[in-house]
């Protein structure tokens, strides 16, 4: 046998052994899926109708998630041009310069503590001043249910969340174990699960902040008063040791110019009352509270200018933060009709009804399959 016999030979052989499948066959297939499917079509029906009753369930018990989505900038992040200011030349500069920067401000807004602050911060409920965290038990039934007496601890020695409240002005210091407890919990699961603090875009000083929560006026306030609490707490921890040395040498100023004013007095008082006299010893006291007024004059105009300095270095260190968006009423929120859910439903259901069928009917046929070669 030739060579290009036994070529042919093998060719012949790995067709037989891998069949092509033509455009027919592949008709052919879908053609017996299809109806299959159709003589199955009532299970399908009724799949579609189970699933756009659950869809339509579904949206009606679902929370609908508010969002307070605020766009802000910090500036004024850059070191003070004022390298040879005052508080350089006497060794106190500024520490705080470089202790944040800009990105920590998204760090801060997902700080336990800062958020753990703004729950224990008041605000106005239907007359009443109260605090965010029982505002957020109210939010969320806690206390309709505990007056309603459903929530019941499940040991008569165990405290339930109905024995605990928040009021306002009770100093942390003073909280119990079980206060602690609950709202650091609370505050954990904020952090997790509605608080959002991003930078848009590495290349730009944008950033977004966005709070969700299932109460539009809830979700309002709280997130005002939380960004606000942050950006109160950044500047005044990154102006705070400027901010002291400026309150040092004011205060400084205040002594040399009380002194100033005393012995402006007292020289005032001392010449009225030798006006008429003379002598060595007269004439030498003038010119004591003469000196002691220039000089003291001279160091109450220094320090003046030294305060000037620093209350430039303080301006240029205090970030700039703007806000460039803001939430308004009403808020947007997930919320889905009650149509779309039923649709989305039904289709759903339907779908995967046809999938179960079609893997069905293909597991079939292959068993058969498996069972007529194992008869050959």
């Amino acid at each position: 046998m030739s060579d290009f016999e036994e070529l042919f030979k093998s060719m012949v052989s790995e067709e037989e052994k891998n069949p092509s499948v033509s455009l027919k066959d592949i008709i052919l297939i879908v053609k017996r899926y299809w109806n299959y499917i159709w003589k199955k079509k009532w299970i399908v029906v009724a799949a579609g109708l189970i699933g756009a009753v659950l869809g339509y369930i579904y949206i009606y018990n679902k929370k609908i998630n508010y969002r307070a989505n605020y766009v802000f900038t910090v500036g004024g992040d850059s070191p003070s041009s004022s390298g040879l200011s005052i508080t350089s030349l006497l060794g106190m500069g500024s520490l705080s310069m470089n202790a944040f920067s800009g990105d920590n401000v998204l760090e801060l807004l997902k700080s336990r503590n800062m958020v753990e602050n703004t729950l224990l911060s008041p605000c106005e409920y239907q007359g009443d001043t109260i605090t965010y965290m029982e505002y957020a038990l109210i939010c969320d039934s806690v206390r309709e249910m505990c007056a309603e007496g459903k929530i019941k601890p499940s040991d008569e020695d165990q405290i339930s969340i109905c024995d605990i409240s928040f009021p306002y002005g009770q100093d942390r210091k003073t909280f119990s174990r079980i206060q602690d407890s609950i709202i650091m919990a609370v505050a954990s699961g904020m952090i997790k699960d509605n608080i959002t603090a991003v930078r848009r875009d590495k290349k730009l000083s944008y950033m977004e902040y966005q709070f969700v929560y299932p109460n539009e006026e809830f979700a309002m306030k709280f997130s005002a008063t939380h960004l606000k609490s942050v950006t109160d707490f950044y500047v005044e921890t990154k102006t705070g040791l400027s901010r002291k040395n400026l309150e040092s040498f004011q205060h400084r100023a205040d002594s040399v110019r009380r002194e100033l004013d005393k012995t402006i007095a007292k020289s005032s008082a001392f010449y009225d009352g030798h006006r008429n006299a003379s002598g060595s010893f007269v004439s030498a006291q003038l010119k004591k509270y003469e000196i002691d007024i220039q000089v003291l004059t001279s160091t109450y105009q220094e320090i003046e200018k030294n305060i000037k300095v620093l209350e430039l270095d303080l301006a240029r260190e205090t970030p700039l933060i703007q806000i460039i968006d803001k939430p308004f009423y009403p808020l947007p929120n997930d919320k889905v009709r009650k149509l779309k859910g039923f649709i989305i439903g039904g289709f759903l259901g339907g779908f995967l009804s046809c999938l179960t069928l079609v893997a069905l009917l293909y597991f079939f046929e292959m068993r058969k399959k498996l069972e007529n070669e194992e008869k050959e």
